[in-house]
This record gives structure tokens, sequence and C-alpha cells, in this order.
């Protein structure tokens, strides 16, 4: 019943835009066709195959010849996560810090991978002699075990994101420095995943110290700007929403399953162009059609969404609603007894104290550009602020966009080279 209605709601708002009651804000001309469109979109350059969708992660990622090991790490509070782990392809001359990755709403591991081998980001650092673990939050497909809670209680489901970057990713970013013996790891993080970074590091700062340097692509902290026609159909909804998914018990978003997994299926064909899937990833991300085919589209669909609880999006509804980065905000009466405080805390950016490399694109319509330039003048030590050259550049061409190698990892390699010492980073 759950998925049904989270299903009825992305399809009223699909109904919405297709009958012309929305518009695109001022960026019409992205949908204009280049009449080599047909040889943009060449699948060969992903080398996927439409099977991918249907395949594990581990399953993924052998069969592209690389090795892969499943770790498990729990967290403080009982949630036990999946951890992937990608050995390196070659043997560096120097030794070099573990990579850890993670994903954003609605997504999993697979996110880094589902690209192929000549465009995933996991794949690109394995390449490149580095140890990349690929971490999954607490209720996404590959993270729904708790060693007292049954998944489908509400009491299971009772976290936002504040929990995934309070207990999830301190659990495993430990996890990992167990593993290799390392001090420190490079982090990297889309969307969600750098969110919940800001979350650790600024709730609990002594992780700064092992963290070597942080990535962000499209860092989700400022949410003033959103330009996505759908969001903004569903933040006006969002309390009848949440009250409708209250009084029906359904505390989940958007879970993986076989009914969720068909329809996807039927969304996103393998083999058509200008498809609803199509249509909907640039409505909710940014227009920017010719980065990517429909085999990837329908690969990554088959792994997407991955499942959230309500409240993690209803987190982001409130980021959005008050313009600040903030714990999840209760209630009044529930604030005071939580936090001892009517309104929630502010998340301190200034304790964020490892360095930080951002990327972030002009047509991202999760994350609009000025936010992402408010967000990291609030930030003591950032690195470098990358605006990708390309100007179609949108929330998902970090991780599915046939140029994301050149546009953003290209420019990455070098910096998380220079970030390679423990203990030792430059000035």
């Amino acid at each position: 019943m759950g998925s049904f209605r989270c299903w009825c709601l992305l399809l009223l708002a699909g109904a919405l835009f297709g009958s012309g009651a929305l518009a695109y804000p001022d960026e019409d001309d992205f949908w204009k066709k280049e009449n080599d469109i047909q040889t943009v979109r060449e699948d060969n350059w992903f080398q996927i195959d439409a099977e991918d969708g249907d395949m594990t992660l581990q399953e993924l990622i052998e069969k592209y010849g690389y090795k892969v090991e499943i770790h498990s790490a729990t967290t403080e509070d009982g949630y036990m996560l999946t951890l992937f782990r990608i050995m390196p392809r070659k043997i560096s001359e120097t030794k070099k810090l573990p990579v850890f990755v993670m994903h954003g709403l609605l997504g999993s591991a697979a996110d880094f991978v589902i690209s192929g081998p000549n465009n995933s980001l996991a794949y690109y650092l394995a390449d490149d002699g580095y140890e990349v673990w690929l971490g999954n939050a607490r209720g996404t497909r590959y993270s729904r075990r708790h060693q007292e809670l049954p998944l489908h209680s509400e009491e299971y489901w009772d976290f936002s994101w504040h929990e995934i970057g309070y207990y999830d990713l301190p659990a495993m970013i430990d996890y990992v420095l167990n593993k290799t013996g390392s001090d420190q790891l490079q982090y990297i993080g889309h969307s969600q995943g750098t969110t919940t970074y800001f979350v650790m590091s600024s709730s609990r700062p002594e992780y700064n110290q092992k963290i070597a340097l942080m990535t962000a692509l499209s860092p989700a902290v400022v949410l003033k700007r959103i330009r996505s026609p759908i969001l903004r159909v569903l933040l006006k909804l969002s309390d009848t929403i949440k009250e409708v998914l209250d009084s029906l018990h359904v505390f989940e978003f958007f879970p993986y399953n076989d009914n969720n997994h068909k329809v996807m299926e039927s969304l996103c064909p393998a083999n058509a162009r200008d498809t609803i899937c199509e249509e909907l990833l640039g409505q909710l991300t940014g227009p920017h059609p010719e980065s990517y085919s429909p085999k990837l589209a329908a690969a990554y669909m088959g792994h997407a969404p991955a499942g959230a609880s309500t409240k993690q999006l209803m987190h982001f509804v409130q980021v959005v609603r008050t313009g600040l980065f903030r714990q999840y905000d209760n209630g009044r009466k529930e604030n005071l007894q939580t936090y001892s405080n009517w309104k929630p805390p502010t998340y301190n950016l200034t304790a964020s104290s490892a360095p930080v490399l951002i990327f972030y694109g002009r047509n991202d319509w999760m994350v609009h550009p000025k936010d992402v330039q408010e967000f990291y003048k609030m930030l003591p030590r950032v690195v470098a602020a990358n605006l990708v050259s390309d100007r179609k550049f949108n929330h998902l061409d970090f991780i599915l966009a046939k140029n994301a190698r050149s546009e953003v990892y290209d420019k990455m390699r070098p910096v998380l080279e220079q970030y390679n010492t423990i203990n030792n980073p430059p000035v």
C-alpha cells in the first residue's frame, strides 16, 4: 500500500508537468534537440549491457573484472550496514589512502558503478590504484537489518539523514580504518552523501581528524533555490503527503522491491528515447538528455530508487522551508524534550575542519549554484570550489554523465593525490 501511494504521488506530479500546468524555470532551450544527438548518445561509450539493471551489485562489479568484498558495520543504535570493498586494479608506487564513497537520497552504492568501467567513479578510482569502499545508508536496499527492530516496524524507520550522519558514517568510517589499518581516509559524497558528512563533521568533530580530504559533489546543505517543478509541487503538498502516509502507517519512501522494479522497467525501456523516465529525470534533476543513453537510464533505474525513510524527505523539506541547516524539527513539545529548546539546533559548520573540495553544476535543478556558493563560504577550509564547465551539467550527471570523467573525476584526481599523505596534508 505504501509503495502504491508513493507512485500515485509521483504520477500526479508527472501529470501536472505533462499537461502544461508547470513550466520550466527559464531554461526551455535545454530541451531543444541537437542534430547530432544520436551520435552524442552512443550507448557504446558506457560499455554496459541492458542486463546490468537486473544484477546484484556484487554480480555487476565482478562482471566487469573487479574484485569485490562484502562487509558489514553495525552502528551504535543497532543498524547493520553493508559496505562494498573494491580492490585496486593496479599496485601504486606509493601507498594510497582508502577512499570511502557515499550515495545520495534514494540511491545506493550502485550509483558509483552503474555507468560501467569506462565512466563510473568507483572503477575510475580502482583503476588509479585506490581501494574503494562504497557505503549504504540505513533503510536502503543493501542495509535493511537491525539487531533488534523488525524492518517493517515504525521504530526501525524513525530516522532522518541526521542519524545517517551521526551514526552510520562514523560506524562505516571506523570499520574501514580498522580493516585497512589506516589512520585516515578520503571521503567522496554525492548530494545527501554530502549532507550527512556535514552532520557528522559538525556534530562529531573528532571525525575531522580521520578525513584527509572531503570531496563534495553537488553539496545539498543550502537549498533555497530549487528549480525542479516536481519538487516544488511536492514541497507545497508535503504536509498533506505526510499526514496521508502517517495515517496509513507508511514510513518508507520508494523501497526497492519487485513491484517498483517492474514499474521502472516499463517507464525506462533500454531501447527507446524520449521516454517518461527521461522526462521525469530531467524535471527532477535538470534536463540534459544527451549526457547519457536510454540503456544507462534503464540500468540505473534498475537499482534505484533504493529506499529511504519519509522522515529523510521531510528533513529536506524543513531545510528548504527554513533556509537553515539544522536538526529535525519534531514540533515545539518534542523539541523541548529532545533538545531542551523549542527550536532544533543548527549544525555548526565552522566545526567542520577537514579540507573540502567542491564540484557543482549550473543546470542542477536540485542544488542551485548560488546555494552552493552561499554554503561554501560557511566552511573554514575549502580547497577549491569548481563550477563544472558544461553549462547543462545537472544533479545526476556527477554519477551518470558521459562527460563526468572529463568534467569532474579528472579534475578531482590531482587533488586526491595531493592529500594522499596521512597526517600531512598540504597547507
